[in-house]
């Protein structure tokens, strides 16, 4: 379902079953951007349904918030130009190389290069693993872009985070929204959930600076300024 924070952005809720995550849409007069690509062609198929069902233009652009899969393995059935920073655009082409099987799957589970957390929902998401396909973006920045989007802007910032090292946010200052991917989250190690509070306190001031009062993460409800950073209080102690 899609659900409309304002007259001019969208935004979905995630699936826990296959590790779905919250997709956001922001139209603009002349252009419409996507925010994160979906964890499979299936499920960005479903939210380009949804934008024909409520009549809304499909997406120019495709920002990705990190590398990680369910957020990115989308990109190839969205028909728009992808954008990332160039650390997830590297760790993008490095997942763009492997093969996709039964039996490749176990050496990457041996090997550390899949966790077994994301192994698990990638065989609920994809009944055939060699059904994945990785796209690279076309777009790349270093720390920060704006897109003008004509009428709405969406500000691209790569920032230290506790979750991943290629982590983006994605800033709507005239919806006073934020889209943080997962970079609030604790990093994945091996089996474990692991937080970062030195990681969590400098991107918690660098979020302070900015002027929303919505932040979407990446697996959970929309959460207002007072609640996310409650949250971050609360880990930080």
């Amino acid at each position: 379902m899609l659900y409309q924070f304002s007259d001019r952005l969208w935004y979905t809720q995630a699936e826990e079953a296959t590790d779905r995550p919250v997709l956001g849409y922001l139209r603009g007069d002349k252009l419409a951007l996507m925010i994160d690509a979906g964890n499979s062609a299936r499920h960005a198929r479903q939210f380009l349904a949804l934008l024909d069902h409520q009549g809304l233009p499909r997406p120019d652009f495709v920002a990705l918030t990190h590398s990680h899969w369910d957020h990115c393995y989308g990109l190839c059935a969205v028909g728009a130009q992808g954008i990332s920073c160039t650390a997830t655009r590297k760790n993008l082409k490095q997942d763009a190389a492997l093969v996709w099987s039964d039996a490749a799957m176990q050496n990457y589970l041996a090997q550390g290069i899949v966790q077994k957390f994301c192994e698990e929902h990638m065989r609920a998401e994809y009944p055939r693993l060699e059904e994945i396909q990785v796209e690279l973006p076309q777009l790349v920045f270093e720390e920060t872009l704006t897109l003008d989007l004509g009428g709405r802007t969406a500000v691209l910032r790569r920032l230290t985070n506790p979750h991943t090292e290629d982590g983006v946010v994605v800033f709507l200052p005239e919806e006073r929204a934020l889209f943080v991917g997962d970079a609030a989250y604790e990093e994945l190690v091996g089996a474990d959930w692991v937080d970062h509070p030195d990681k969590l306190a400098v991107f918690a001031d660098a979020l302070q600076k900015m002027d929303f009062t919505h932040c979407f993460i990446g697996h959970g409800a929309p959460m207002t300024r007072a609640e996310l950073f409650d949250w971050f209080g609360q880990r930080l102690g």
